[in-house]
């Protein structure tokens, strides 16, 4: 959750820390997934392993035309007139000390619901229904992938974890500057300043002419 936030100040930095928080979680993943067609381009690659077997099994993603298919309401409203609002970070780390499953998602509904008042009776039949309405209204922001394992057969549903995914990206793309620094730097004894002064391609071009 600490990282979506960071990536989300990165994402929206005119925004304050406590109104980044106060995004729904579908409005906190776009806004990431903005950031990252930004920084890496809008096709996405990533690897997935079979439940059953393991077997590793590859996806390419259009994050741009994902984005634009991501629309949805920003509240529910149930039969009793009851109005409850998406989940955000600032809810999950609220609740995220419970240790009992029911506890933390009645406060969690209890956060979301914008009428709320004393004579609610916050029944598991009630929470069933919100929780179900939630879930199915949230189904249009998260990134659902489907596969079939080409090894056993097995079929299996995954989300797309947007924060993980994209902070897994900058990580790798950091160690991999670190090491381009380390290597020209070796080899021409440039300083640290002088290579990231270089574009990419002309980083790159040197690195061929090294390791040649």
């Amino acid at each position: 959750m600490a990282r979506g936030l960071l990536l989300l100040g990165a994402a929206l930095p005119e925004e304050s820390q406590e109104r980044c928080a106060e995004l729904p979680i579908g409005a906190r993943d776009a806004a990431i997934l903005k950031l990252r067609c930004a920084t890496f381009g809008g096709r996405f690659s990533g690897r997935t392993n079979c439940p059953r077997c393991g077997e590793e099994h590859e996806f390419d993603l259009d994050l741009v035309r994902l984005l634009a298919e991501a629309t949805g309401p920003a509240e529910i409203e149930i039969d009793n007139g009851l109005r409850f609002r998406m989940p955000n970070s600032a809810d999950l780390i609220a609740v995220a000390r419970h240790n009992d499953v029911d506890a933390a998602a009645r406060q969690l509904l209890q956060r979301c619901c914008l009428n709320v008042h004393p004579e609610i009776d916050w029944s598991p039949a009630l929470l069933d229904e919100v929780e179900s309405r939630i879930a199915l209204r949230e189904s249009a922001d998260y990134i659902e992938l489907g596969f079939v394992c080409i090894a056993c057969g097995e079929a299996w549903d995954d989300r797309l974890d947007v924060a993980g995914c994209v902070w897994e990206e900058i990580a790798a793309r950091g160690r991999r500057l670190l090491d381009e620094v380390h290597a020209l730097a070796m080899y021409y004894g440039w300083s640290e300043q002088q290579i990231l002064a270089l574009s990419d391609i002309r980083r790159e071009a040197y690195l061929q002419r090294c390791l040649t």
